[in-house]
């Protein structure tokens, strides 16, 4: 880093704030001297440094009940935005997380790995505080092992999921389903532009030229359709060699984006895996799936993707099928394996619809499921 950059600790706990300061040492950050004990006293303290507060405030998710003190944080974290908040808790669960994050928290670090995590995380944020513009945004990307395996449907409700938990910004769906297009069919919509425009586009990928390119889906969520969704008949192809500008693009302009991309070469899997936080490979626990699967994540590993980036994802899973998750996970090569439940009904209603599942299903297991899943994708950015 080049600059220092002013890092506020709340916390009760000295033994804490030495190790912080020791993890900061010799990085650029600089741990501020004042020290709140809790929400209150650091409320008070944002206040009076007014516009110049500290960029980035680490609060210690141990002090008191979590959910007390995230309802605590979140009007905190609303009142200043310009802020980045970073939680520490001596033990990650996905439920803490997933809470963590609707409050409005970028991360949550152990405090067991912190003097090894903690440098790297705040390097990653205080990048976008640093440069106006800057990609700071999050990409999740959508793979799928066979068509059919609900990795729209998947990728769709991801995207709303986050819009429900995160008040500030914009959502961004792309749909890469040049054969079919089902995202525009899915949500009702009717583009008049498509990907195609923006990556055969002549000049420079800039926000203004892709949020243009977008379809507008309510106030939070835009939509970059398939050229299939335009032009059916004779989609035009597309050219892949601006992708990861226009995915640089994507986050600079948006809170998230989710990338549902089925049946893409593995070249394009590969440069979306290398701009995405977390790659999502959706299969069924089928021989069939699994073995596309694998052959999936070692192309990838072939082309310089680290599997930590990756995660597989079992759909429509229900107990006592023939191929476990264990299976799936030997497979696999002894990766973690995440499950979304079969919940047919809730599924079809959305599909028919054309609304997610927090508006016709909200009680249902497979939403319940995604946001699990969101969890897991955040202990993830956590701890990397």
């Amino acid at each position: 880093m080049s600059a220092r950059t002013n890092v506020l600790l709340m916390t009760p706990e000295a033994n804490l704030a030495s190790a912080v300061a020791h993890a900061l040492q010799g990085n650029g950050h600089v741990l501020e001297a004042s020290r709140p004990h809790n929400a209150r006293e650091l409320y008070a303290l944002l206040g009076q440094a007014g516009t110049a507060a500290a960029p980035l405030v680490l609060v210690d998710l141990d002090t008191q009940s979590p959910r007390h003190l995230l309802t605590e944080l979140e009007r905190i974290i609303a009142r200043y935005p310009g802020s980045r908040f970073i939680g520490l808790a001596d033990q990650l669960d996905s439920e803490l997380l997933l809470e963590a994050m609707q409050a409005g928290l970028r991360r949550v670090v152990s405090k067991r790995s912190m003097a090894g995590d903690l440098h790297g995380v705040l390097e990653r944020l205080t990048g976008g505080i640093s440069a106006p513009g800057a990609a700071n945004g999050d990409v999740l990307t959508v793979l799928s092992a066979s068509g059919g395996c609900g990795a729209t449907t998947v990728a769709v409700n991801l995207a709303h999921e986050l819009i429900a938990q995160n008040a500030e910004g914009r959502t961004l769906l792309i749909d890469l389903d040049c054969h079919y297009g089902a995202m525009s069919t899915y949500l009702g919509i009717e583009p008049q532009y498509a990907m195609d425009q923006l990556l055969g586009y002549a000049g420079p990928i800039d926000t203004e030229l892709l949020t243009t390119t977008a379809t507008s889906h309510g106030e939070s969520l835009q939509v970059l359709a398939s050229p299939a969704s335009v032009r059916f008949s004779k989609p035009e192809p597309l050219d892949f060699s601006r992708l990861d500008q226009a995915l640089q693009t994507a986050r600079r302009a948006y809170r998230h984006t989710v990338v549902d991309a089925p049946r893409v070469s593995m070249d394009v899997a590969a440069t979306l895996a290398a701009n995405s936080t977390c790659t999502m490979l959706v299969f069924q626990l089928t021989v069939k799936d699994i073995r596309t699967a694998r052959q999936i994540t070692d192309a990838l590993r072939e082309r310089g993707v680290p599997l930590s980036t990756l995660l597989p994802v079992a759909n429509r899973y229900a107990k006592r099928q023939t191929i476990s998750l264990d299976d799936a996970a030997k497979a696999l090569g002894g990766a973690n394996v995440a499950y979304l439940r079969n919940d047919y009904a809730a599924a079809i209603d959305g599909l028919n619809y054309g609304k997610p599942l927090l508006e016709c299903a909200p009680r249902s297991v497979l939403r319940k499921d995604l946001q699990s899943l969101l969890g897991t994708v955040y202990a993830q950015r956590g701890n990397g």
